[in-house]
């Protein structure tokens, strides 16, 4: 019994560790009450769990980087907002698939700011070390993007264990 025990608290332990991280950048959405008309800022907010869950498209994130800039304005702290979602890590299901999908859609995000910024992985997924590495550089400095998209970027900068996914 007591085994049993053990392994479901570290199943739940495990589990919460990966899962629930949407709400970081919910928060960092939900602080720029200040631009845009009134509840704008709360209302992108809670779009952004939906974005970032397993069945969500890779590329809905960036759709929503663009929206958020694109109804809050072009303020340092706004783009900070935005680039946070272009970064989050997207979660999946281990159980369904055993890589991420990162967007293959060259036009996404299509604000210049948000461009060249790739998303961090599972540390769980082989290559995550390259890849979440890559991501905090491309906070600081956004890579070349010139007519690719942030899965072209990704393999271009060593990490190719992903699915690609259209739009």
């Amino acid at each position: 019994m007591q085994t049993k025990s053990f392994i479901v608290i570290a199943l739940a332990t495990l589990s919460q560790a990966r899962f629930g991280q949407e709400g970081a950048v919910q928060d960092k959405i939900q602080a720029l009450s200040n631009f845009g008309a009134p509840g704008a800022a709360a209302t992108l907010a809670g779009k952004t769990p939906g974005v970032l869950l397993a069945g969500a498209n890779a590329c809905a994130k960036l759709q929503l980087a663009d929206e958020i800039v694109s109804t809050l304005g072009t303020d340092p702290a706004v783009i900070a907002g935005a680039a946070a979602l272009v970064a989050a890590e997207k979660n999946f299901n281990p159980f369904a698939q055993s890589i991420p999908t990162i967007c293959s859609d060259a036009s996404l995000p299509a604000t210049p700011e948000l461009r060249g910024i790739i998303p961090l992985v599972d540390p769980a997924v082989g290559g995550a070390d390259i890849q979440n590495a890559n991501s905090a550089k491309s906070l600081q400095t956004p890579f070349s993007s010139d007519g690719l998209s942030v899965a072209d970027i990704s393999k271009a900068q060593g990490f190719d264990n992903f699915t690609a996914q259209a739009a």
